[in-house]
């Protein structure tokens, strides 16, 4: 069971996904789509795992990726974004995302990751390449 931050765009909110964690018994101990406070909240929680969209208030997903990575190089984050430009996406992986999935996606190939993602240690994961749907 993982310990997962949900930061996401409030009007395509991750509801499916959220499912899929509780049937899978992660617990999520925050969620918020402003990127301000999820900074702020990732380093007083410290989850084990940071499900980050790239569309939010107040600060863009791309800085949240940077600023998190910066102070917690160790975080566990998946990007699951509306946004299928390949460059951005790049640049996720650049700065420290395990992997970036683009909505919609399939909820198997969510599992999947979510499990890879949350079960290998740091040290053997790689940045898995950009999925798009």
């Amino acid at each position: 069971m993982a310990r997962v931050m949900i930061v996401e765009n409030p009007e395509k909110p991750l509801w499916l996904a959220k499912k899929l964690l509780f049937a899978l018994n992660h617990e999520i101990v925050f969620e918020t789509g402003n990127g301000y406070e999820a900074i702020e909240k990732y380093n007083i929680i410290k989850p084990d795992l940071l499900i980050l969209d790239l569309i939010l208030s107040k600060n863009d997903g791309l800085c949240v990726l940077k600023e998190i990575k910066k102070s917690h190089p160790e975080s566990r984050i998946i990007i699951v974004t509306l946004l299928a430009d390949p460059k951005l996406l790049e640049d996720c992986i650049k700065f420290g995302a395990h992997t970036c999935v683009t909505i919609p996606f399939k909820m198997k190939d969510f599992v999947t990751l979510v499990t890879d993602v949350c079960n290998s240690p740091y040290e053997k994961l790689k940045a898995a390449p950009v999925i798009i749907d």
